[in-house]
């Protein structure tokens, strides 16, 4: 048992360093990026995407191929060497073309695509760079899109016939980059928004609500934006919907008093005359005072002299009392 179990022991001292050998030894890395031909297209158009392979490791990659993907709006998809598969050398790059056609799918929602995955027989050091995908713009339908701001405590609540809208809150159509405008429509008094006329594909939805309203839009209801998509079919019913919560109403501020112009502040000698329209406490030239205006300025002026003097008597007085 001693001896046999001493044997046991020998080989898997003698494996060891060839298993490591195995788990360390490098594989190849490879890299795949892809662009069509045209940025747009017609129904039926056929398409041409150029798709660039790097092995961007130190070992060559064996029999690199097509292991699978997914697509939309495309018919008769042609891989070509893609299919049958290459071998790219340690740090080689290969440019590789595939073909298709738009369908009528493409057309109904503005774009199709075609995405896919290559792997080599070897193994792959980076699965994260080795899949791939292209967009193909087809424009040219148009179709209507609408839905509901309802309210709802959270971004998850959901919509149901009976639920009360959210009315007067503004939604504005844009292209998913925000630089074109496409329409805007206000909710009416059940939440029902409709936006007329809007291309197929990808559009931007952006939600301003009246005061005591918070729209809670997106992933998970932390914005006023959303993306929707735009599909032109014989449906009328409303596909978006988002919810908006009650909200306190902040008070206006109060805006601060004028402050009181500093004597270092009037104008010079030099400055225009104000307009006749200027307000009546501005600094500036007036009008000549009259001779009745002028008797009174002056009654005006005796009676506060002679009410100083009589106050500064009176506190002379008190002072001289008090040191009493």
């Amino acid at each position: 048992m001693r001896k046999l179990a001493a044997a046991l022991v020998g080989v898997l001292v003698a494996a060891l360093p060839a298993t490591a050998a195995l788990a360390a030894a490098p594989k190849p890395d490879i890299a795949v990026t892809s662009a069509a031909d045209k940025a747009s297209y017609a129904e039926g158009e056929t398409f041409t995407i150029t798709v660039t392979v790097e092995n961007k490791s130190s070992v060559d990659a064996k029999h690199v191929h097509y292991t699978g993907g997914d697509s939309e709006g495309v018919d008769d998809v042609a891989y070509g060497e893609l299919s049958s598969g290459f071998d790219l050398a340690a740090g080689a790059t290969k440019t590789v073309k595939l073909t298709g056609k738009t369908n009528r799918v493409a057309w109904q929602v503005g774009r199709g695509y075609v995405a896919f995955e290559l792997r080599a027989d070897n193994g792959e050091a980076n699965a994260a760079d080795n899949i791939t995908s292209v967009r193909l713009l087809v424009p040219g339908a148009f179709d209507d899109l609408g839905g509901y701001v309802f309210q709802g405590e959270s971004y998850d609540a959901e919509w149901t016939p009976q639920t009360a809208g959210v009315p007067g809150v503004k939604v504005v159509a844009t292209t998913a980059d925000g630089k074109t405008r496409y329409a805007e429509a206000i909710t009416d008094a059940k939440g029902l928004f409709r936006l007329a006329h809007l291309p197929a594909g990808d559009v931007l939805l952006t939600f301003t609500a009246p005061a005591g309203w918070k729209v809670m839009a997106g992933e998970n209801g932390e914005y006023d934006h959303t993306l929707a998509q735009v599909s032109a079919d014989d449906s009328d019913e409303p596909r978006i919907f988002v919810p908006a919560k009650k909200v306190p109403v902040s008070s206006p501020s109060a805006s601060p008093s004028p402050s009181s112009p500093s004597p270092s502040s009037s104008p010079s000698s030099s400055s225009p005359p104000l307009s006749p329209s200027s307000s009546p406490t501005s600094a500036g030239p007036g009008l000549p005072v009259t001779g009745d205006k002028t008797m009174l300025l002056v009654g005006a002026a005796a009676v506060a002299l002679a009410v100083g003097i009589a106050l500064v008597l009176v506190a002379r007085r008190r002072r001289v009392r008090l040191q009493a």
